[in-house]
């Protein structure tokens, strides 16, 4: 007997979720209710047993290899992280992508953010666990996963930046682009100069992208990492300095605050990672963004931008000098 599909119409739901819903619905041991899409390629599922998130994968072995990677370190002891479910013993192929279907955190009123010092230490305490217990599976990973290569990335972040200046130049007075190109290029020439000590680092499992969406409180009050699409092998430093520099803002730049946080402080005397805090990463890749998805003309797009490139330009710029007076050759 053929299963009975439940699909009504919502006005502001596009075909291709309704397509989809159809195609799980067929395919899932269980009655769906509702398909609510929450970002591109990324579905909240509420069926009669369980709700759970669907994620789109490119290709079998990006799925396979989170799946494995997630179980391994579960299994290793880093529980704050989410389980993949295996409903069908064949996997879900809809439309030239993979779907993986994640177990789903039931978040709490007050989401995770980097305004506090609590939380700014917790965020931090869970990355050092993900570093510490991934360290014991990396051997099994290590043919696997790509090597981070932070130089090269912030490189083609900077050369991107500065293909799109004419429309930048639109928003950003030419004093204040002049510094940012002037500051990425004096941090990527000191950070490839300082590399050798670097790659000396304790090598883990890198996350690779340590925004603060990618922390999830759950109801519990517990917090989880989420999202390992970029997830690397590399020294751990590499995380440490993407989270110092995304909690920046929030410290005021204050490099005395930012030095108080225990795994940020010990890398208070590596010259490759002083020189990372001096690169504009933030601004170069939001910039890229909007331009890369032709949104830069939308003002709730470029109010945020202008915010981060002009109105912070003061506290960045005094910042990165004291850095070079205090602690930079």
């Amino acid at each position: 007997m053929t299963k009975a599909m439940n699909i009504n119409y919502h006005p502001r739901r596009d075909d291709f979720t309704d397509r989809l819903f159809s195609f799980l619905s067929h395919k899932l041991p269980f009655t769906l209710s509702r398909l609510i899409k929450i970002r591109e390629h990324v579905f909240l599922v509420k069926s009669d047993r369980l709700s759970f998130i669907l994620k789109a994968f490119p290709n079998l072995s990006k799925l396979t290899l989170q799946q494995d990677l997630t179980a391994s370190l579960i299994k290793a002891g880093f529980q704050e992280t989410y389980s993949f479910y295996q409903f069908t013993d064949e996997p879900l192929f809809f439309e030239n992508s993979y779907y993986g279907c994640i177990s789903y955190i039931k978040m709490s009123h007050q989401p995770f953010t980097f305004q506090s010092h609590d939380e700014r230490e917790e965020g931090l305490d869970l990355l050092k666990k993900l570093h510490d217990v991934s360290e014991a599976i990396l051997p099994d990973y290590n043919s696997l996963l790509p090597r981070q290569d932070l130089e090269a990335k912030w490189e083609d972040r900077f050369e991107r930046f500065n293909l799109n200046l004419s429309i930048i130049n639109y928003y950003v007075p030419d004093a204040v682009l002049a510094s940012l190109i002037d500051w990425g290029k004096v941090a990527l020439i000191g950070m490839r100069k300082w590399r050798g000590k670097f790659e000396k680092d304790r090598h883990v499992i890198l996350h690779g992208d340590v925004a603060h969406h990618n922390c999830v409180r759950a109801n519990t009050g517990e917090l989880y990492l989420i999202d390992f699409d970029l997830v690397s092998i590399g020294s751990e430093s590499s995380d440490i300095l993407q989270y110092a520099n995304r909690i920046l803002p929030h410290l005021n730049w204050s490099q005395e605050a930012l030095f108080k946080l225990g795994p940020i402080s010990i890398f208070k005397p590596s010259l490759h990672f002083l020189y990372g805090l001096m690169y504009p990463s933030d601004i170069y890749r939001e910039w890229n963004r909007v331009i890369r998805q032709n949104t830069y003309y939308r003002p709730e797009r470029i109010a945020p931008l202008f915010d981060l490139t002009v109105r912070q330009f003061s506290e960045r710029q005094r910042f990165i000098e004291r850095l070079k007076n205090s602690y930079l050759p």
